[in-house]
C-alpha cells in the first residue's frame, strides 16, 4: 500500500502526462541554448568587421525564430502542466468532501466551521499552487541548469564556469536555514486564516442575535483582534520570504560579479574571444532565472507541506461509524420492529452515561412517545437508532437484526427523522422537501406538504414551491421550517418515522391538523415521537418517561396519569400553564386554583372535545375562514 502523500502519489499515478509535459518543457529549454550561441557568433563577426548586412538580418531572424519556438513550447507545456494541477485540486477537494461525509457527527462536534472552510479552500489552493508553479519551475530548473552548465563548460571555458558556479551552493545553505522557519510560519498563517474565517462565519450566522443584544462593537473588536493577528503572521511570513529572496539575489549577483571580473581577464589575455564572453554571460542570464526560482520553489514547497500535513491529518481520521464487516448486504427494506436490550451509552467526552439500562420493544407499525426533562437522553436515543453514534453491540435490534448488521445506506434510507433543530438548505422549497436519493413527482411533493400542513403557506408565496430560501431557511418562520422538515421526512415513505420535538414551533390547532394528517402515514409504519407537550404524545401506543438517562415510567396516557408520577406531574403543569394564560386576572382571587382543578378534570374526561375542535378547525379552513384557536381536550373553550 502506498504511503499517503498527496504530491508524490498524484505524480506517480499521472507519470505519463507529466513526462509528456516535461518533454515539451525540455524542448523549450534546449531551444534557449541556441540564443547565446548565435549571440557569440554575431559578436565575434561584428568585432572582426566580418558581419555583412545579410548576415545580420539572418541572425536576427534566427534569434526571433528561436524565441518564437521557446514561447510556443513553453506556453504549451505550462498549459498542460497547469491543467494537471487543476485536476489535482479538484480531486483533493472532492476527496476531502467525500471523507467528511464518511466521518461521524462526533467529529464535527469538535470542529469549527471556519477551520473546515479553510481546509477546503486555502489548503487545497496551496496544494494547487505547489503542483502548478512549483513543479513547473523545478522541471525548468532541472533541464535548463543541466543543459546550460554543460554548454558553458564545453563551448566557453570550464574554469570560468567553475568559478562562476562557486557561490551558487550558498543557495542550498540558505534554503536549509529558512526551511523550518518558512514551514512553521506558513502553518501559522493558515491557522490565522481559519480563525478569521470562523469569526466571519459565526458573525453572519448570528447576526440577528448580535443586533438584538447590541453587540456590534464587541464583535467588531473581536474581528479586529483576529484580523490583526492574521496580518501580523502574514507579515512575518512575508519578511522571511523577502529576506530569502534578497539573499538569493545577492548570491546570483555574486556569480555575475565573478563572471564579469574573471571572464574579462580571460578576454584580455586572449584565452576566450569577446563573442565567447558574451555567449557565456548570456548563458549565465538563462541560468540565473531558474536558480532564483528555486528559492521561490523552496518557499512554496514548505507551504505545501504545511497544508498537506493539515489535510493528511483529516484523511487519516478514521470514521467511527461505518458499515460493519458483519453487515448483511441483502437487507434492502426494513419492516420497523425495534427492540432495545439493556442499552447503556456514553458520549466519548462524557464521564457519566447519557443512557442507562434502556430496554423496550416497539412492535412494527406501533408508536412510541418519549418525554422527559431537557438532557434526559431523548435525542440521544433516536440518534443511536440511526447510528449517528455507535451503540454497543447487541443492544439495538431492528427486525431481529443487530443494528450493526444493517448497512448504513439501508438503515438511514428506511428511517425518516425530523430533527429538533430543523435544517433547510439554501435552495428552493421543492428541493428541500424532495431531498432524497429517489426522485419524487410533483404530486408526491404536494401531498407531503399537505400532510405537514405547510401547503397553504407555500402557495401564498409568489414562486410557490420554487421559492428560494435563505441560509438555513431563514426566510421561513420557525413553524414553517419545522413543517417543511416534516414533509421532507414523510415523502421518503420510510419504515420508521422519528419526530424529535418537531411540533414545538406550531400552535395547538396546527399541531392537531398535522397529527391528523400524519395519522394515515403513522398507521403504516413504526413511529417514535419526542415531545414536551402532552398533546403531541398522548395518543401513542406506549409512552416512556426518561429521567437522567433511565426509563422512569412507561405505559399509555391513561395508565401514566393513574400512576400520578412524573408524567402526570408534567401533564398537570402544562394544564396550569394554560389556565394561567387564560385567567391572568383571577390568580390572586383564589379562582385560579379552582379553575385549574376543573380544567384538569375536563382534560381527563372529555376525550371527544379534541376531535370536535379539530373538525371545526378543518371546516373553518375549508370555508375560507381562519380557524379558531381551540384548547382542544382541555375544556374546549375558544380563545
Amino acid at each position: 500500500m502506498k504511503k499517503d502523500n498527496i504530491f508524490r502519489n498524484y505524480m506517480l499515478d499521472n507519470r505519463k502526462p507529466y513526462l509528456f509535459g516535461f518533454a515539451l518543457l525540455s524542448i523549450s529549454c534546449l531551444l534557449q541554448l541556441l540564443i547565446p550561441e548565435y549571440m557569440g557568433i554575431f559578436t565575434d563577426k561584428l568585432k572582426d568587421h566580418m558581419l555583412t548586412y545579410d548576415q545580420a538580418i539572418r541572425y536576427a531572424l534566427l534569434i526571433a525564430a528561436v524565441g518564437f519556438g521557446v514561447a510556443f513550447f513553453r506556453s504549451v507545456s505550462r498549459t498542460y502542466l497547469f491543467r494537471l494541477a487543476r485536476v489535482l485540486e479538484m480531486q483533493v477537494r472532492g476527496r476531502l468532501f467525500a471523507h467528511w461525509e464518511r466521518l461521524s457527527a462526533q467529529y464535527f462536534n469538535n470542529q469549527r466551521i471556519g477551520d473546515l472552510m479553510s481546509h477546503a479552500i486555502s489548503d487545497v489552493g496551496v496544494i494547487r499552487e505547489v503542483t502548478m508553479a512549483g513543479i513547473f519551475m523545478v522541471m525548468e530548473a532541472l533541464v535548463l541548469i543541466t543543459a546550460t552548465v554543460t554548454a558553458m563548460v564545453l563551448t566557453v571555458d570550464p574554469w570560468l564556469t567553475l568559478f562562476t558556479m562557486l557561490p551558487l551552493p550558498l543557495l542550498s545553505i540558505l534554503a536549509y536555514k529558512f526551511n523550518r522557519r518558512i514551514q512553521r510560519q506558513s502553518a501559522e498563517v493558515q491557522e490565522a486564516v481559519a480563525t478569521l474565517t470562523s469569526r466571519v462565519q459565526e458573525f453572519v450566522a448570528g447576526i440577528r442575535v448580535i443586533k438584538a443584544y447590541v453587540q456590534e462593537k464587541a464583535e467588531e473588536t473581536l474581528f479586529k483582534r483576529d484580523n490583526e493577528d492574521a496580518v501580523a503572521k502574514n507579515r512575518r511570513f512575508a519578511r522571511s520570504n523577502s529576506l530569502f529572496g534578497a539573499l538569493s539575489s545577492g548570491v546570483v549577483g555574486l556569480s555575475f560579479l565573478v563572471s564579469v571580473v574573471f571572464g574579462g581577464l580571460l578576454v584580455l589575455r586572449g584565452t576566450i574571444t569577446l563573442g565567447s564572453f558574451v555567449a557565456f554571460n548570456t548563458y549565465l542570464s538563462l541560468l540565473m532565472g531558474p536558480i532564483e526560482n528555486l528559492g521561490k520553489v523552496v518557499n512554496q514547497i514548505q507551504r505545501g507541506r504545511a497544508s498537506e500535513d493539515r489535510l493528511l491529518a483529516i484523511f487519516q481520521t478514521e470514521p467511527d461509524v461505518v458499515d460493519d464487516a458483519s453487515a448483511i448486504e441483502g437487507i434492502e427494506r426494513l419492516e420497523g420492529a425495534i427492540e432495545i436490550r439493556n442499552l447503556t451509552f456514553h458520549y466519548p467526552e462524557a464521564k457519566e452515561p447519557a443512557l442507562r439500562n434502556i430496554s423496550l420493544t416497539i412492535p412494527k407499525g406501533t408508536s412510541l412517545a418519549i418525554v422527559g426533562r431537557v438532557g434526559s437522553g431523548k435525542s440521544t436515543l433516536v440518534h443511536l437508532l440511526v447510528r449517528l453514534y455507535n451503540a454497543p453491540r447487541g443492544t439495538i435490534l431492528i427486525d431481529g437484526h443487530d443494528i450493526h448488521e444493517i448497512p448504513l445506506k439501508t438503515l438511514r434510507g428506511q428511517v425518516g427523522i425530523v430533527p429538533q433543530d430543523p435544517f433547510l438548505f439554501s435552495s428552493t422549497i421543492r428541493e428541500n422537501i424532495g431531498f432524497d436519493p429517489l426522485p419524487h413527482t410533483e404530486e408526491d411533493i404536494v401531498e407531503a406538504a399537505k400532510i405537514a400542513q405547510v401547503y397553504d403557506n407555500i402557495v401564498e408565496f409568489p414562486e410557490q414551491f420554487d421559492t428560494a430560501l435563505g441560509e438555513r431557511g431563514v426566510s421561513l418562520s420557525g413553524g414553517q421550517r419545522q413543517r417543511v422538515s416534516i414533509a421532507r421526512a414523510v415523502i421518503k415513505k420510510p419504515s420508521i418515522l422519528i419526530f424529535d420535538d418537531s411540533l414545538s414551533a406550531v400552535d395547538t390547532v396546527t399541531e392537531d391538523l398535522i397529527l391528523e394528517g400524519l395519522h394515515s402515514v403513522m398507521n403504516e409504519r413504526t413511529t417514535i415521537i419526542i415531545g414536551h407537550r402532552i398533546s403531541s404524545v398522548r395518543s401513542a401506543d406506549q409512552i416512556i418517561v426518561l429521567e437522567e438517562g433511565s426509563i422512569a415510567e412507561r405505559g399509555n396516557h391513561d395508565s401514566l396519569l393513574a400512576t400520578n408520577g412524573l408524567y402526570a406531574d408534567l401533564f398537570r403543569k402544562q394544564q396550569l400553564d394554560e389556565v394561567a394564560e387564560r385567567l391572568p386576572g383571577e390568580q390572586e382571587s383564589g379562582s385560579y386554583q379552582a379553575a385549574a382543578a376543573v380544567q384538569q378534570q375536563e382534560a381527563v374526561e372529555e376525550t371527544g372535545a379534541r376531535k370536535s375542535a379539530l373538525q371545526e378547525a378543518k371546516g373553518a379552513k375549508h370555508n375560507g375562514c381562519p380557524p379558531l384557536r381551540m384548547d382542544v381536550n382541555r375544556g374546549g373553550a375558544a380563545r
